[in-house]
């Protein structure tokens, strides 16, 4: 029996203390005690119970992660949420049916488990349902019965790797005390991630899976799961086991010699035994020019917890985030993450090797929210222009410079999850009516964009026109009343929103590189490291007020019509707003697009800027259009020639998700078409 999770029985594994005997001692108040957890402890974690009438207590753990919370001004249930101060870790919840006396203390762990578990009491998987009013399950559905159900599920879910890891096949992940230090109960929650995506939250082993049975593999996170439909998921032998066990320890250490090597340099002796001799990152061979934030005198490590995305087929090598943050003069703050592959070595320490990328290639989860200042008719949907959020993946392919890797790329076809004709299509038998992937070309101002339109055949040489200007596919919207185009390379075709149910949560995409000959250069695998996003996630953020804003005089005169700056501009100097302090978002960047009915697509660099900064200048290239006209923001108060401007403030999330703003205009009905 899983007393413990379910009904909170006070002699349940050593989670109880019958406090001080003797008539005339006061008895202590009744509290819960615990470890928040993701792996790692969760230090200094703010711990907030809320019980069936609204009541609310609140503890702090220490650094280990431990804590102790007084339950006697609650009612049963109760739900326990965690959130990291350093928002490095998403929130976790735990759920109890009943709560302890007078006197005694009972376990109740927060962590990956326990939230999955919370997960499984609700209609749609979400566990913070539990604490948000008007949502679809309330605390009411949490009984000693429910609990014991979904805790059963769960363990059914996870018997190989309670096998593996030497726990019982009846673990109780609320209420087994335990030390966050990846053996035992710490080494099952290490092997594991709560995935939400779109509509539906999974929890998925992070140990090797192939491909073939990875989603097949995945547990659905709510009341419809049982013990007797839970998924196969892969058999776990004790050697993985302790690879992962021994990754883990060494993530401990990584960001404190991460600090060290990135103030050397990437070099050195701060860096040996940390970057293998053979690194390699997207083309770059030093880890401080591949990030240039490793070398900054801003950088802080402090309180990084590392994380492992995903594990290789012998568990010898995984992807890792490791989270860091930069630091102004101002005191602001920005929160970022490095994405590297580890390994472990011969001798069975770990060390940085890369993703052994020859190229700069990438795969981002993008959400964008798209604000026209205008209302003339978009050429490409038929209806007048309307603010609208899209979602999808930005597909990129940098240069590191002439001379260099990347230089000799002029066209890509990428495919992949998401993507036209999905994983299994052969690029070579692409059609319009059947696609296969997505096809990139260099335009005129060294871009590589999405074509605007599928392409007859496979391309053997460089398309030299019909390239867009965007590497940006969307396959979501809202609010679902708008009008996609119907016939845009860049987004996704039938007028339907993509599932993203359908998609594994971590995805490989395949890029296939050609020179202008039409040489194949290689096909190379680049894995998104975050999971895919619907446009309600940019819809809900922006609502949220976490978006930066841009600055009014910067509408006022470079995108108004009857502004000082409307006509032909080689410089723009763009002032902002940051986010807000409470905002999950840092803004990264300022960009600036404009097209011409010469079909001139004019794209500025991205121009960096750290917390902080609240203005950048922004140039558009020095270079010539096809018809040797040099580039410009075109005027958008010229009606013999019609234009559109994009001022688009770049933001990411703390795990890597961007979050985009685009104010926009067009100067008439003619112009092209922007959304």
């Amino acid at each position: 029996m899983l007393a413990s999770a379910a009904l909170w029985l006070a002699a349940c594994g050593g989670g109880t203390d019958s406090g001080p005997q003797g008539g005339s001692a006061l008895a202590a108040p009744p509290a819960i005690q615990g470890t928040v957890a993701s792996g790692n402890p969760v230090a200094n974690a703010v711990v907030t119970a809320t019980d069936v009438n609204g009541k609310t207590a609140t503890a702090t753990a220490d650094t280990n992660g431990n804590f102790t919370l007084v339950t006697s001004a609650l009612t049963a249930p109760v739900a326990l949420v965690a959130t990291d101060p350093s928002a490095q870790v998403s929130p976790m919840v735990s759920v109890l049916a009943s709560l302890p006396t007078a006197g005694q203390t009972a376990t109740s762990n927060v962590t990956t488990l326990t939230t999955a578990l919370s997960a499984l009491l609700t209609s749609d998987g979400n566990p913070l349902d539990f604490v948000t009013p008007g949502a679809a399950t309330t605390l009411n559905a949490v009984t000693g019965a429910s609990v014991t159900a979904a805790t059963g599920t769960l363990d059914t879910y996870l018997s190989n790797l309670l096998a593996a890891t030497g726990l019982p096949a009846n673990f109780d992940p609320v209420g087994t005390p335990f030390t966050a230090n990846h053996s035992g109960a710490d080494a099952l929650i290490d092997m594991v991630s709560v995935v939400p995506e779109g509509a539906v939250t999974y929890l998925v082993y992070k140990t090797p899976t192939s491909a073939a049975s990875q989603k097949a593999a995945y547990l659905t996170l709510n009341n419809t799961s049982t013990a007797a439909n839970v998924p196969v998921a892969p058999t776990v032998s004790s050697g993985t086991v302790a690879a992962l066990v021994s990754l883990q320890t060494y993530l401990g250490t990584l960001p404190a010699a991460l600090q060290s090597c990135g103030a050397a340099g990437g070099t050195g002796a701060a860096c040996s035994g940390l970057i293998d001799a053979s690194y390699l990152e997207n083309g770059f061979t030093n880890i401080t020019q591949y990030n240039t934030d490793l070398s900054s005198s801003s950088l802080n490590l402090n309180g990084s917890v590392p994380v492992v995305v995903s594990v290789n087929s012998a568990g010898t090598s995984a992807l890792i985030g490791i989270p860091y943050g930069l630091s102004s003069a101002s005191g602001s703050n920005g929160q970022y993450t490095l994405y590297t592959t580890v390994q472990q070595t011969p001798s069975g320490t770990w060390d940085i090797i890369g993703n052994q990328l020859p190229y700069n290639l990438s795969v981002s989860t993008r959400t964008t929210y798209r604000n026209f200042l205008d209302t003339y008719t978009d050429p490409a949907t038929g209806n007048p222009d309307v603010p609208f959020f899209d979602a999808g993946v930005n597909l990129s392919v940098g240069s590191l410079g002439t001379g260099h890797s990347g230089a000799n790329i002029s066209f890509v076809n990428v495919t992949g999850p998401g993507l036209p004709g999905g994983t299994t299509c052969n690029p070579a038998a692409t059609s319009a009516s059947s696609p296969c992937g997505l096809w990139l070309a260099k335009d005129s101002s060294g871009d590589m964009n999405l074509l605007s339109t599928a392409p007859s055949a496979a391309l053997t040489r460089p398309p030299t026109s019909g390239i867009s200007g965007t590497s940006e596919y969307r396959w979501s919207w809202a609010p679902s009343s708008y009008t996609p185009p119907a016939s845009v390379g860049y987004w996704i075709s039938g007028g339907t929103p993509i599932n993203l149910s359908t998609l594994p949560p971590q995805a490989v995409y395949q890029f296939t590189l050609y020179n202008s000959s039409g040489t194949s250069l290689g096909t190379y695998s680049v894995t998104n490291p975050n999971s895919f996003a619907d446009a309600t996630l940019g819809q809900n953020a922006y609502n949220a007020g976490y978006f930066p804003v841009l600055g009014s005089d910067v509408t006022a005169t470079f995108l108004t019509a009857t502004g000082s700056l409307a006509g032909q501009q080689t410089s723009m100097s763009v002032d902002f707003t940051p986010p807000p302090a409470n905002s999950p978002l840092t803004t990264t960047g300022v960009f600036i697009q404009s097209r011409d009915n010469n079909n001139c697509d004019v794209e500025s660099s991205n121009v960096p800027v750290l917390p902080g900064v609240t203005s950048a200048t922004v140039a558009a290239p020095a270079a010539k259009c096809g018809n040797g006209t040099a580039m410009a923001f075109w005027a958008i108060n010229s009606t013999a020639d019609p234009a559109f401007r994009i001022v688009q403030l770049k933001s990411k999330n703390a795990s890597g998700v961007l979050f985009y703003l685009n104010q926009t205009v067009r100067s008439s009905s003619s112009a092209k078409s922007a959304s």
